[in-house]
């Protein structure tokens, strides 16, 4: 019967503590707002084109990374993959910048099986041009306005619409 007591009380006290720990992880500086959380799509009228934002949490934070397209005039499309700069998201506004890209024949946002389909890819140039955005958060999206000074932006207007989780 002590044994059982005993076992109770460690149990109890192991689940208080697990329960504060738990609380003391979720209490960020931020409230953040875990419907931001997903991907993003900008689609365009070429489907390979399309434009990408993947947005998360790291460290208590908003973490983004975009995927995108660049017309490189007479020579095609190329693509890129950066994180996103300065990403602010609040009240309803987000913004943030990209900074120097690598460009490439192929697109970035894809899953790599074999570490091979990597040694293909080598960079088709660079685009330092900065990119910024800024805009609104939808219910289902984000309403985005590109500036570049060298008119770097694929759209100066993107409306990209949020990807369903899959469950």
């Amino acid at each position: 019967m002590k044994n059982i007591t005993l076992l109770i009380l460690i149990l109890s006290f192991i689940s208080c503590n697990s329960d504060k720990k738990t609380s003391e992880l979720k209490t960020t500086p931020e409230k953040l707002n875990a419907d931001l959380i997903g991907i993003y799509e900008y689609k365009t009228p070429e489907q390979s084109e399309n434009h990408y934002i993947v947005i998360d949490t790291l460290n208590g934070k908003y973490s983004g990374l975009y995927f995108g397209t660049e017309d490189s005039g007479g020579h095609g499309v190329f693509f890129y993959g950066n994180g996103m700069e300065n990403l602010n998201l609040e009240n309803g506004k987000i913004s943030f910048e990209i900074g120097k890209r690598d460009l490439y024949e192929t697109t970035r946002f894809r899953i790599v099986k074999h570490k091979r389909d990597l040694e293909k890819d080598s960079t088709s140039g660079v685009s330092k041009g900065q990119l910024k955005y800024s805009g609104e958060l939808s219910k289902n999206g984000l309403k985005l306005n590109c500036e570049s000074e060298f008119g770097y932006c694929w759209e100066n207007e993107l409306n990209f619409e949020k990807l369903p989780e899959n469950k």
